[in-house]
């Protein structure tokens, strides 16, 4: 949800809840009757009132609408990936697993200093798909054409051959072109 649904959604819940508030006020005797009456009289004779309902109206159509829209090229980085799907069963990765792999392949690589892995796997109908970003941050020695290069390869290789994961798009994005020592995972046991 952007974030002006996220705005008209606050101004709408507002405005339900001092409405809701009134009601009560008026159901439990708060308010006295001859108030919420006199008030409830001059707000219908108000050209206003209209203008604020129409708009309540439109909002309220417009986040209605994007409760049941939905997105048809929905792209995640959490889950499972199907490699293989048969009457037998199905074989599943999960997509932490790739970015973990794909990072220590680039971390292996000659000049890459720091490496940010993001996996999108995106189903469809016609069937899923799987893209890879590297972020990378590398080193003034590096060259970045042939570093790539090196990269798209070696990962491409390495994720049809381990985990039979064909054809996936590997796009490298640097980041920053650092003197700093390589940055090493730090791992918790």
């Amino acid at each position: 949800m952007g974030i002006i649904n996220r705005f008209l959604l606050l101004l709408l819940s507002l405005l339900t809840l001092a409405l809701s508030i009134s009601v009560l006020g008026a159901v439990f005797g708060w308010l006295p009757e001859s108030v919420w009456l006199d008030s409830l009289h001059y707000a219908m004779a108000r050209q206003e009132t209209i203008a604020a309902s129409v708009v309540v109206f439109l909002v309220s159509l417009k986040l209605l609408g994007q409760v049941f829209c939905c997105s048809k090229d929905k792209t995640t980085s959490k889950g499972e990936y199907v490699i293989e799907s048969g009457p037998q069963g199905e074989v599943r990765v999960a997509l932490d697993a790739v970015r973990n792999f794909t990072d220590r392949l680039a971390r292996e690589a000659h000049g890459v200093r720091d490496v940010r892995v993001v996996v999108k796997a995106r189903n469809r109908k016609e069937g899923a798909t799987l893209a890879l970003q590297l972020e990378l941050v590398v080193g003034r020695e590096a060259e970045v054409t042939k570093l790539s290069e090196k990269l798209t390869t070696t990962i491409q290789q390495q994720l049809e051959q381990t985990m039979a994961l064909t054809e996936v798009p590997v796009n490298i994005v640097i980041k920053d072109v650092s003197d700093a020592q390589p940055s090493k995972k730090h791992r918790v046991v």
